[in-house]
């Protein structure tokens, strides 16, 4: 995650002010603050061992704020770096926590902000910055939420705490910020780049994933099913398989995006819808899902090269509908059926499809069975905040799947990926002759 020191920072010793050092060569600059500020400060550090070109470091200002750069290309261990270091702008604003800011940015409580002139303002008071809307706006869906806003607080210095109402209650052992960890987090809790795929191991695992695709199977077609090259209904699948997916940035902006919606949900009537992945009873007494913010796990098919990219870096809402239409809405679509996100999942080199089991936020869900509704009125409704996200339920509707759709990358995280053969009807026949 782009906010925080790394391994290398650790490393950095002793703790406290910048190491200042003379030497021949003019020192190489780097600046953390934007053109049109007030003057800087100039502040010359040291480049600690283990930190390369890109690492994030953190260190103390003269001042005593704690200071995050980036090392710039071409340095060196050992090599003096002149930082350009912000002016304290505290005394211009007051703001207690993050959250106080944010909510200021959205004067009418949608949960995102959109005003971008207010921002600006607010940025210049927190930051001395210039509130540069495409460093903000990270999933490009036109708005930006909690996460986001905190990630660009944190890569401006802003120091303040986050403000969550409750934080206290979900932390665990090695948390940052008052951000808890799944129970089966293996990585790290304390490192902000932290970013793998780990394949399962465990066999009681293993099987719960397996058993997914024989609870949420529906022998339905739809014209969507062309795509895959063979216009049957697979008879099955087969986990061949499994990768859990673990990526701390990711991990943050969804935890903090569900604790706001759940302190929006219950604020006002809420419905509680439920999800044919609910019949996958041990698979989820292990992830100890949230039922009172809607909280599912769906599918997604696509491809292992595309679902690599997504677990790294996350899902890009200004991409969406690429692969799925917008018929709700230019949002991210998820499949409370493994049939349905199988119409869309691609074979790997090896032959294997491929897809995602997520982590999805419903909060407050606007409900629609019309047949062909009118997404764009859809789509404004979650984006002004009045719903969190759209279910289309094309089962009451067409007899074919119900879909579910998002408008902001942190309401998904994704917890597996999963690689499995398509089994058709002429296969069974050789799989039970054969006892497998």
């Amino acid at each position: 995650m782009g906010c925080g020191s790394s391994d290398a920072a650790a490393a950095y010793s002793p703790p406290g002010p910048p190491v200042y050092q003379q030497q021949s060569d003019p020192p190489r600059r780097t600046s953390v603050h934007s053109a049109g500020a007030d003057p800087p400060v100039q502040v010359q550090m040291m480049i600690p061992a283990g930190a390369v070109p890109g690492t994030l470091l953190r260190f103390q200002s003269p001042d005593g704020r704690m200071i995050q750069v980036t090392v710039p290309p071409g340095s060196t261990v050992g090599q003096t770096i002149t930082v350009a270091v912000p002016r304290d702008v505290s005394h211009r604003h007051s703001f207690k926590t993050m959250m106080d800011a944010f909510n200021h940015c959205d004067p009418t409580g949608t949960g995102n902000i959109t005003d971008r002139a207010l921002f600006a303002t607010v940025a210049k008071m927190l930051a001395d910055d210039r509130g540069e809307w495409s460093e903000l706006d990270q999933d490009g869906n036109g708005a930006v939420n909690f996460p986001e806003f905190v990630e660009w607080a944190e890569n401006h210095n802003v120091d303040l705490p986050m403000g969550l109402e409750g934080a206290h209650e979900f932390q665990t052992e090695g948390g940052l910020d008052g951000v808890s960890f799944p129970s089966a987090w293996k990585g790290p809790t304390d490192d902000k780049l932290w970013n793998k795929r780990l394949e399962i191991t465990d066999e009681e695992n293993f099987q719960e994933l397996s058993e997914m695709f024989k609870k949420c199977y529906k022998n339905v077609w739809t014209r969507d099913r062309k795509s895959t090259g063979c216009n049957k209904v697979p008879a099955g699948f087969i986990l061949r398989k499994a990768s859990k997916n673990e990526n701390f940035k990711d991990w943050r902006g969804y935890y903090l995006k569900r604790h706001m919606l759940a302190h929006s949900c219950s604020k006002k009537p809420f419905v509680q819808h439920r999800v044919l992945t609910e019949q996958c009873e041990n698979l989820l007494g292990r992830h100890k899902l949230r039922p009172h913010v809607n909280e599912w796990f769906l599918f997604h098919g696509t491809s292992p090269e595309a679902a690599e990219k997504i677990c790294s870096e996350d899902f890009s809402i200004s991409a969406a509908g690429s692969a799925t239409g917008t018929l709700y809405g230019r949002g991210t679509y998820f499949a409370e059926s493994v049939t349905k996100a199988d119409e869309y999942a691609k074979e790997g080199a090896d032959g294997l499809c491929c897809m995602m089991v997520c982590r999805v936020i419903g909060g407050y869900v606007l409900y629609t069975d019309e047949v062909t509704p009118n997404a764009e009125l859809l789509e404004e409704h979650v984006t002004k905040g009045e719903y969190h996200s759209i279910l289309g339920d094309r089962e009451k509707c067409r007899n074919t799947f119900k879909e579910y759709i998002v408008f902001d990358a942190d309401q998904v995280y994704v917890e597996y990926v999963l690689l499995y053969k398509r089994i058709y009807a002429e296969d069974m026949k050789d799989l039970v002759a054969s006892g497998r």
